[in-house]
């Protein structure tokens, strides 16, 4: 938005040229004009132009200044920002039984984490049941399926990792006719890399 504001300037800076231009080539030989309610020379005329167009180039000059300044400061803060950041560690660190010293640093102690190692622990197994039972699906449809929170007392609590079963004992052959076979299952769709 600022280029387009610079743009009209340059382009009212150069109206009010032309305004000029015009007023020595054509109008200098008139002794006065009336302009609105008033009546002026051609000299009073180019003067009022020439203000403007004064007051326009300062205001170019004083964005691009700003501009200018506005870097310098983000260069400045980006250069110095390992340095205050330690240092107000360190104030941190030094004051920090001290809550009205460090406001007068502008500073407040850090937050001290309400979880307990329980708790943490609960979430990990929470989310690793959670990814789990959600398998290699979509991102929408994983977003459905939720593991329910494994207790104290049950086995997932004791072990996060799933411990394999053996294989149930296969009877001695009988007179029996064998069952069917079972069709072909479904393969499950690879995950995305």
């Amino acid at each position: 938005m600022t280029a387009k504001t610079k743009t009209n300037r340059v382009q009212q800076l150069a109206a009010d040229q032309r305004l000029i231009d015009g007023t020595n080539r054509f109008l200098v030989q008139l002794p006065s004009l009336p302009v609105g309610s008033q009546t002026v020379t051609t000299a009073q005329i180019v003067q009022v132009l020439q203000d403007r167009i004064a007051t326009g180039k300062a205001a170019v000059a004083a964005d691009d200044a700003r501009k200018a300044a506005v870097k310098a400061d983000r260069d400045e803060r980006t250069k110095t920002a390992p340095f205050v950041h330690a240092f107000k560690r360190i104030v941190v660190g030094m004051f920090l039984q001290s809550p009205d010293t460090l406001g007068a640093f502008g500073l407040q102690a850090p937050k001290v984490g309400s979880k307990t190692a329980a708790e943490k622990s609960a979430a990990a197994q929470k989310a690793s049941a959670t990814k789990k039972a959600r398998g290699p699906i979509g991102t929408k449809q994983r977003a459905k399926v939720k593991a329910p929170a494994p207790t104290a007392g049950s086995p997932q609590a004791a072990s996060a990792a799933p411990t394999p079963t053996a294989p149930a004992p296969v009877p001695a052959a009988s007179p029996v006719a064998p069952a069917p076979a079972p069709g072909p299952s479904p393969v499950a769709p690879a995950p995305k890399a």
